[in-house]
């Protein structure tokens, strides 16, 4: 399906280009499967976020205790193995 936020998209790159394009030969039974098939991959994907979210959204950790996040930090701290401070739950 396109929208007028597609054509008025196009428009401007033709302008840029300074060439008008072509219209590409499509079969609508093809581009209607293909259509089928993302649709159902975005409600898929909505309703793992909607899941994540009910989760707390909070990222899993290692049983070290150690985040994907920090892992895949190059500080050197990090890589030796340094203990990390930890903070008290106090004063919150």
């Amino acid at each position: 399906m396109v929208t007028q936020y597609d054509v008025e998209l196009v428009q401007r790159i033709e302008k840029v280009i300074d060439k008008k394009m072509e219209l590409w030969p499509t079969d609508k039974e093809e581009v209607m499967l293909l259509k089928e098939r993302v649709d159902e991959a975005a409600r898929l994907a909505i309703n793992e976020l909607k899941e994540e979210a009910k989760a707390g959204g909070k990222k899993r950790k290692r049983e070290d205790g150690v985040g994907k996040d920090e892992r895949d930090r190059d500080d050197d701290v990090v890589e030796a193995g340094v203990p990390r401070k930890r903070h008290s739950k106090r004063g919150r």
